[in-house]
């Protein structure tokens, strides 16, 4: 998400929004916890990186309704000293899906509680939560409108990686090296290519990761960290290409079978 300069009381503010003027029986619908950071600041991807805390959801929900996980953006590397951290800076909104109850009537309202928990960092961390609520009225479904927000989610859901195929891909672990390798794709070489591991303590966060292209194939040689994992036996993680949806590039969820697999 684009990064925001503002008179900043605290390093991270978050507020509750509705993509939704209301709630109708049977339509799910999307809450998105925003996330404001201070410059500087920064919180965490599901998966930290070298250190941190992703950010935490605890929903207080009328009887019935189900709301489903966080659906993370693609984030970016962020070098703490001689750490890399895997977060968020700037303006920042996370999504959740959720399920109304089955006992709607509308002129009714809904109260939505959610306790937000976060780590934000700068040369230091601090936790940070705060207790958000949102009221929404019970509306049939024909007179439902979109929010002012609105606009963010759909930005936001751009940034959510999707399934990618890659064509002809390859994973080989060897010397404490991982080499990923694939079929360039159809927009030609990448300009930029960052892997995000979805397991923690597969890949070394602060380790380089060498982009290689010759003819039709791209390499991408990771670190893995150590010790190595027994059960290490698939990539599964983000691919970003050309800096990720922030830049006008792609991310995607990569899951490669490491066809070699070496302890050393």
């Amino acid at each position: 998400m684009r990064a925001v300069a503002l008179d900043f009381g605290a390093p991270v503010r978050a507020s509750l929004w509705s993509e939704q003027d209301g709630v109708a029986l049977g339509r799910s619908f999307t809450l998105g916890l925003r996330l404001l950071h201070a410059p500087g600041w920064h919180s965490y991807w599901i998966v930290p990186g070298d250190a941190g805390l992703p950010t935490r959801l605890t929903w207080s929900l009328p009887p019935g309704f189900r709301a489903g996980p966080i659906q993370w953006p693609a984030p970016r590397r962020l070098a703490v000293g001689p750490l890399v951290d895997y977060g968020y800076e700037g303006d920042t909104l996370l999504l959740t899906d959720v399920q109304p109850g089955p006992d709607l009537l509308p002129g009714g309202e809904v109260r939505i509680e959610a306790k937000a928990q976060w780590l934000m960092c700068h040369d230091v961390c601090i936790p940070g939560s705060q207790d958000l609520v949102v009221t929404l009225p019970v509306r049939e479904a024909g007179a439902l409108h979109a929010t002012a927000e609105a606009p963010a989610f759909e930005r936001a859901r751009s940034h959510i990686p999707r399934e990618r195929k890659l064509a002809r891909a390859a994973a080989t672990l060897a010397n404490g090296h991982v080499t990923l390798q694939f079929a360039l794709p159809a927009e030609g070489a990448p300009h930029g290519l960052e892997f995000f591991p979805l397991e923690a303590g597969r890949i070394e966060p602060s380790a380089p990761q060498t982009v290689r292209v010759a003819a039709d194939t791209v390499q991408l040689d990771l670190t893995a960290a150590q010790p190595i994992a027994a059960d290490f036996l698939t990539l599964h993680g983000v691919l970003t290409v050309d800096g990720g949806p922030d830049a006008g590039g792609w991310a995607g969820t990569i899951e490669v079978p490491i066809t070699a697999n070496s302890p050393n």
